[in-house]
């Protein structure tokens, strides 16, 4: 996955997000997506790694990617809020148009 591709599934996942007007499911669901691809990780590793080193990168890349699912929680969490005060304060604000022409700037 490539960049320009990590930044368009990052839209995908405020327009989720923004979508699901703060449900919980709708922050699971965009956050799985958002993990699924994008941070997916593979180590290689030059000879042999024994089970005890291996159990300890696992378990060391398990705890990194889990802070940054919660940092990634926050992020989101607070984008909504500010969107929610935007569209608030500006009758004609249109926070969805905003992210769709910004996911299609990145297309070109």
């Amino acid at each position: 996955m490539d960049q320009r591709e990590i930044m368009q599934r990052a839209l995908g996942v405020l327009t989720l997000t923004y979508d699901g007007a703060g449900s919980n499911d709708y922050l699971r669901m965009a956050l799985k997506s958002l993990q699924e691809g994008v941070f997916s990780y593979e180590v290689k590793v030059d000879g042999e790694l024994n089970e005890a080193g291996a159990q300890a990168l696992k378990q060391a890349m398990d705890q990194v990617l889990s802070q940054f699912g919660w940092f990634t929680a926050g992020l989101l969490y607070a984008f909504h809020g500010v969107a929610q005060a935007y569209e608030n304060d500006y009758e004609d604000a249109d926070v969805q148009e905003i992210l769709r022409q910004l996911a299609l700037r990145l297309a070109d």
